[in-house]
């Protein structure tokens, strides 16, 4: 009878195992720019990113060379005349800097990611509100 209820309450619980954040955590995303050609984010060629209002992302630049400045733009364009800089710490930076945004409620849709001086080195990322993913308030 006790094996019984153990594996009850075992089976109740277990899926909550898998839920790895809570709402309002802090996701890192690994940058890095071994060429011209593209950014590399958490190991893809120029992801699309899903950013969810009111969470905090930090862009972990270590290692990005000086001539790739990390830009978070309201245009997919190079150079520093579109950065969105709302909740946004660092804009611009490359090295041994972190980019921190703290995405606002406010903040728009749809923004782009672009090294300032490469072209072919951009993405897009979708602001989305964090009740349209994530009803339960976790995340997986």
């Amino acid at each position: 009878m006790n094996s019984l209820r153990s594996l009850a309450v075992l089976a109740l619980f277990l899926p909550l195992a898998a839920i790895a954040a809570p709402r309002g955590a802090t996701t890192t995303f690994a940058v890095s720019a071994g060429s011209f050609s593209a950014w590399t984010i958490d190991g893809q060629s120029n992801p699309s990113l899903t950013l969810e209002r009111g969470r905090t992302y930090i862009f972990d630049l270590s290692g990005v060379s000086a001539v790739h400045p990390f830009n978070i733009n309201t245009t997919n364009t190079t150079g520093s005349g579109a950065r969105y800089n709302v909740g946004v710490t660092n804009n611009g930076a490359s090295g041994d800097t972190d980019i921190t945004f703290v995405v606002p409620a406010a903040a728009p849709d749809s923004l782009h990611y672009n090294c300032g001086n490469h072209a072919a080195m951009n993405g897009t990322i979708t602001i989305v509100d964090a009740d349209a993913i994530f009803a339960n308030g976790f995340e997986p």
